[in-house]
């Protein structure tokens, strides 16, 4: 990878110092998404804000930013719906919590 010194920029201390890229777009982090990952992690069903619709939060995932997203992307293909990953969380789309302990389980986290 080839570094590219930086001149001049208006957007301040915004950038990575090791890739260089936005602070946001950045995936070489040291630390992981969630810094509070301590102990099971949490599927949480919510309906509330969503029109009823029931959504499973995923919590406490220890992992970086962008295993997370490849996690995320494989239990959505598994169980063959939509989803989201923000702020060191997932949503799956619909009522799954038993087949997502399932899958984590056999990914080899523990789920509750």
């Amino acid at each position: 990878m080839t570094k590219k010194n930086i001149v001049y920029s208006t957007d301040g201390k915004t950038f990575c110092p090791n890739c260089e890229k936005k602070i946001a777009m950045c995936i070489c982090s040291v630390g992981t998404e969630n810094n509070k990952c301590l102990g099971p992690i949490l599927i949480e069903k919510q309906t509330s804000g969503r029109r009823g619709k029931p959504v499973n939060v995923i919590k406490n995932i220890p992992l970086q930013k962008a295993d997370l997203k490849k996690l995320a992307a494989e239990l959505k293909k598994k169980l063959g719906v939509g989803g989201s990953c923000i702020d060191g969380e997932i949503i799956i789309q619909g009522s799954h919590k038993n087949r997502l302990i399932e899958l984590l389980g056999k990914k080899g986290y523990v789920a509750k």
